[in-house]
């Protein structure tokens, strides 16, 4: 959980602090509402980190806060998500959620038919920093980060403007596979992170 905001804020220029209005700057992300806002001092601290509280489960992409990202993505703010949806504890890339391509085609529609920008990027190691089986930093370690190109997605995205549901959810998996396929990419060129899932809680507790 240590990965936003803590590895973002060390590759961004350290001058953004003094000599630059940082408010501008910082990303928007999305965090489990149970997780991020499950009381009155984390809401604080993560709305005013611009993070928004998404709720997993049954809204999925149709929820409002959803259409929120999208206004700021549209605006040219950077929005940071992370396409998988949850915390895969084996250390390897899993399934993306058609969110992210849900987005992509709701910032287009809000800005007038431009696509945004789309750059994926692949960090390896922090399951050595800060195990899950440890409360506590490592110190020792590095983490490794990988960023890749813009994703085409040009020639998806016309799909988007469909009126047709069906056309627009084919441009939502479309474009979703297409930041796959690239993080799939800097993943094989990244060092491997460790298997967790040992030492992972069970999601489904048999009961007592």
């Amino acid at each position: 959980m240590f990965d936003d905001p803590g590895i973002l804020s060390v590759l961004m220029p350290w001058h953004w602090l003094w000599l630059e209005p940082v408010v501008d700057k910082v990303r928007w992300s999305l965090c489990a509402k149970e997780v991020c806002f499950k009381n009155e001092l984390l809401r604080h601290f993560f709305l005013n980190g611009n993070t928004l509280p998404v709720e997993r489960g049954k809204a999925g992409v149709h929820q409002p806060i959803v259409s929120v990202a999208a206004l700021a993505l549209a605006a040219g703010k950077w929005v940071h998500v992370f396409p998988e949806g949850r915390i895969n504890f084996d250390g390897k890339l899993g399934p993306l959620r058609w969110g992210a391509g849900k987005l992509v085609c709701e910032a287009r529609r809000l800005s007038g038919g431009k696509d945004p920008i789309v750059l994926p990027f692949y960090h390896s190691g922090m399951g050595h920093v800060l195990p899950l089986s440890s409360r506590f930093f490592k110190a020792g370690h590095e983490v490794e980060v990988r960023i890749g190109e813009p994703v085409p997605i040009s020639d998806v995205t016309c799909k988007c403007d469909s009126d047709d549901v069906a056309v627009q959810q084919e441009a939502w998996k479309a474009i979703t596979e297409r930041i796959r396929a690239e993080l799939q990419r800097l993943e094989a060129l990244s060092p491997p992170n460790p298997d967790q899932t040992a030492t992972a809680p069970m999601r489904n507790p048999p009961p007592s």
